[in-house]
């Protein structure tokens, strides 16, 4: 646990600057640079963040901050994702518990609510069977 706090406290200090203060940006400089260059300029000088993968990008913003900033090894990246995914399916696995005990004890309880979902179920089949159907004339 003191592994843990030691390693935290280190991260906050280093952040700290960057964190704890207000910072204004103003976008004018760039968006008459990016009016004012050519055509082959924009290729060579891409600097659009419109196009980023941002989800790509995030993941290497925390790995270089993870190695370079805080100085810690990348080795255990593999089991803590698989880690996260594990606890992510359990997330997954008790709201979906929760929500069918949920929707039980609402249909248990008011006809309209049983009547909407024997509608539902039924439209489901026959959505279904019309694609049996179908794909089997083929």
């Amino acid at each position: 646990m003191m592994k843990t706090i030691t390693r935290l406290h280190k991260a906050m200090m280093v952040l700290e600057y960057f964190t704890s203060h207000s910072w204004a940006w103003s976008t004018e400089n760039m968006s008459m640079l990016q009016n004012h260059m050519s055509p082959e300029d924009k290729k060579v000088f891409n600097f659009d963040v419109r196009q980023l993968h941002w989800a790509e990008y995030m993941e290497d913003y925390c790995l270089g901050t993870k190695k370079y900033v805080l100085n810690e090894e990348l080795s255990g990246l593999p089991a803590a994702r698989k880690h996260l995914n594990k606890l992510r399916n359990i997330r997954y696995t008790f709201n979906t518990v929760l929500v069918v005990l949920i929707w039980r004890v609402f249909i248990a309880r008011s006809q309209m609510a049983r009547n909407i979902w024997y509608f539902v179920v039924n439209l489901c089949f026959k959505f279904l069977s019309y694609f049996r159907a179908s794909s089997s004339m083929r």
